[in-house]
């Protein structure tokens, strides 16, 4: 046996397994970062969904009661002849190294755009709640897109985890203890050579 080569070999070994419970260390730490950031945001989110539910309750409603004035024909044309209400931009910021985004738009008061003989009342109400709806609607989608990404990233680091602790840890303490028994196993040969060299050179004297 090579005993520097494999005294060598259990040193890197043991490097490795420091290593990896680093890893594991910083791995579990983020799980915990990803949990708490879980926690803000998925109550955030139930709350933009009550909004945005009823805030889309109101304007479905005013809209039924449209459609019961103009009939759905001459409402699909009013909604046709409507200019874009503004820009929508998407910006992705990290959370615990997990990139989400965050969806914006700038919108004006609503403005009929359609033919006085499609004017109504009912019409305006209807344009102004849809309208209404949007800066709940946006700020759902960037909670919920979050939420949807932070459990993925969860999902993966809780993944690695079970790697680490299921795999990688036993294998090279596995090998730590073959290799370290092969040297306690050359050091007692050693010793009994080493006994026997001593007993023949006595005997010789």
């Amino acid at each position: 046996m090579n005993v520097p080569a494999v005294r060598s070999r259990l040193l890197q070994l043991r490097r490795d397994l420091e290593a990896a419970r680093s890893g594991r260390d910083l791995l579990d730490r983020k799980r915990e970062a990803i949990v708490r950031a879980l926690a803000e945001h998925v109550p955030r989110r139930d709350e933009l969904y009550r909004v945005a539910a009823k805030a889309l309750g109101l304007a479905r409603t005013a809209l039924h009661e449209a459609q019961t004035e103009l009939g759905r024909t001459v409402i699909d044309a009013a909604a046709l002849a409507q200019p874009p209400l503004g820009a929508i931009q998407v910006h992705e910021r990290p959370i615990v190294g997990v990139r989400v985004p965050r969806v914006e738009g700038a919108f004006g008061d609503y403005r009929a755009h359609y033919g006085p003989a499609t004017a109504s009342d009912s019409l305006d109400r209807a344009g102004e709640a849809f309208v209404a709806t949007l800066p709940s609607l946006l700020a759902l989608a960037s909670e919920e897109t979050a939420v949807r990404r932070l459990r993925a990233a969860l999902a993966r680091t809780a993944r690695r985890l079970n790697a680490i602790d299921q795999l990688v840890l036993p294998e090279i303490s596995r090998h730590i203890h073959t290799v370290a028994a092969a040297l306690d196993e050359e050091e007692r040969d050693e010793a009994v050579r080493r006994k026997c060299w001593l007993q023949i050179n006595k005997v010789s004297s």
